[in-house]
């Protein structure tokens, strides 16, 4: 299997090439090699690895509605399908534009320090290198890939770090890591705590049963997330033009982690009555503009 040209995979002088990405051979693991030889050879849609998310996640037997104490899921998250993920957002012309877009809105505030929590790939964080050439970028990731650290060898205005620091960053982007997680509420605190004053947050969330490694016990989030980043000491700016998915904060002074909890119970009560009522208010609502318009 041999080619350098479209999205085809292949091999090439030391290299494999996936959707049209080139990874060193000698980077990977027996395992990863076999498991990226036999992807489709034309980049696959979004539903295709959504699936294939999920078909992992059966192989290992894992429960989302269980606490994972007890199960494989750091198998799950260490397993080569998150590499093909990560080549896919590097890869999908739509994965790219929510990338670059969250980059240029960055690019407005002009910030001096960034992070990209749990950006593990690199592909946002070279989309804000790209974006912000001036800015000193931080990838916190404790087990970053060796094929990530790669990918950043000639982007030295980015480094990896194990951890957050408090109060050090102007501004941090979690993307697509809430919803994964137990405690989202502790985590945004955690990411929240590390912007100075004034600094802003970027969480990109999808509290949603997209794949079953998004937790059913977040989704009461799905409407409710920025009330409760409001009682966390969070102000809601907006959304990113061009990735509406991506909320914006600023931190305007201290943050309360008992505060957010007492909201983030409210929600767990209201947040699945909102879940379900909100979709039908909306349909009427656009309904009703389009009947006024027809008139």
């Amino acid at each position: 299997m041999n080619t350098s040209s479209g999205h085809l995979n292949g091999t090439i002088e030391g290299n494999i090439v996936v959707w049209g990405l080139s990874i060193p051979i000698e980077l990977l693991s027996q395992t990863e090699i076999n498991y990226l030889e036999n992807l489709p050879r034309e980049l696959p849609d979004m539903e295709w690895v959504c699936g294939e998310l999920d078909r992992i996640w059966i192989q290992f037997n894992l429960d989302n509605r269980k606490a994972f104490i007890g199960q494989p899921i750091g198998e799950y998250y260490s397993h080569p399908v998150w590499m093909m993920n990560g080549v896919f957002s590097a890869t999908d012309p739509a994965s790219l534009a929510h990338r670059n877009a969250i980059a240029k809105y960055l690019n407005n505030i002009k910030p001096n320090t960034l992070a990209d929590y749990g950006g593990g790939f690199g592909q946002l964080a070279l989309s804000m290198a790209k974006y912000i050439p001036d800015t000193s970028i931080h990838i916190i990731e404790p087990y970053p890939s060796k094929v990530g650290l790669y990918r950043l060898l000639a982007e030295p205005q980015i480094q990896v770090v194990s951890h957050l620091s408090i109060n050090i960053y102007d501004a941090i982007v979690a993307q697509d890591v809430l919803e994964h997680v137990e405690d989202p509420i502790q985590l945004a605190f955690n990411i929240s705590e590390s912007v100075c004053i004034q600094g802003r947050i970027i969480f990109a969330n999808c509290f949603s049963p997209v794949i079953q490694s998004h937790l059913p016990s977040t989704f009461h989030l799905r409407y409710t997330f920025p009330y409760v980043m409001k009682a966390l000491g969070l102000r809601f700016i907006g959304r990113v033009n061009g990735a509406e998915h991506a909320q914006i904060f600023e931190r305007v002074g201290h943050l309360s982690l008992p505060r957010a909890r007492a909201f983030e119970f409210i929600s767990k009560i209201i947040g699945p009555i909102i879940n379900w009522v909100y979709p039908i208010l909306s349909f009427i609502y656009k309904s009703l503009k389009i009947f006024v318009k027809m008139k």
